[in-house]
């Protein structure tokens, strides 16, 4: 079972790139489901097996991207701060080809979400889970449990500050064509964590 759940997952994000490619180039209202199935070599009868609407079929390419952050926190470890271990994952677990193809995805659609309704539900469902995912991360950080008030407020604020610099820097490269580095990107999460919480999350972990 695990493994047609995996097979699936991988045929919905297939499905996800070619409806992303699609909004990009042709706009929400210039994509139909016809159009995303045609592209995927699927039936629209599957592509509506797999997506609520058509676009709900960015979740997987913008739930990638935000997994890989969880992921990244996930490694995060006690004796680091933030920006030491933002700059050592990097190294450490760098990004693929289609990695980098999959992140360019998402940030375009970021840059969409202000005037499609559609894309902004489905971009906040998103980060809806990545609030949950923070959870047990800032929990054990903070040496507090995940039901606490305070690790509560922490995920929400992460969350909040992890969307603001995810549009802010989509906007400079997609729209206005800036060049933003890894190291610059990484800063501003930095930075936005830290003051989102109140400088709780960012510093090393002191030993008790």
């Amino acid at each position: 079972m695990r493994a047609i759940g995996e097979k699936q997952d991988q045929a919905r994000l297939a499905v996800s790139r070619h409806a992303c490619k699609l909004f990009w180039e042709r706009g929400v209202a210039g994509t139909s489901g016809d159009d995303i199935a045609a592209a995927a070599g699927l039936s629209t009868r599957t592509i509506w097996r797999y997506f609520r609407a058509k676009e709900s079929c960015v979740e997987p390419v913008l739930a990638k991207s935000a997994d890989r952050f969880i992921d990244i926190l996930n490694r995060w470890p006690p004796e680091l701060s933030l920006a030491e271990h933002l700059a050592a994952d990097g190294i450490s677990h760098p990004l693929a080809p289609q990695d980098v193809q999959d992140e360019i995805s998402a940030m375009r659609i970021a840059t969409m979400t202000a005037s499609e309704p559609a894309l902004r539900t489905a971009y906040l469902m998103v980060h809806d889970r990545m609030e949950q995912g923070f959870i047990p991360v800032i929990a054990d950080r903070l040496g507090l449990p995940a039901t606490d008030l305070t690790v509560r407020l922490c995920a929400a604020a992460v969350t909040g500050a992890f969307r603001v610099v995810d549009e802010d820097v989509s906007t400079a490269v997609i729209v206005d064509g800036k060049k933003v580095t890894e190291e610059q990107a990484l800063a501003l999460i930095d930075r936005a964590i830290r003051d989102a919480t109140n400088g709780r999350l960012g510093g090393p972990v002191e030993p008790q």
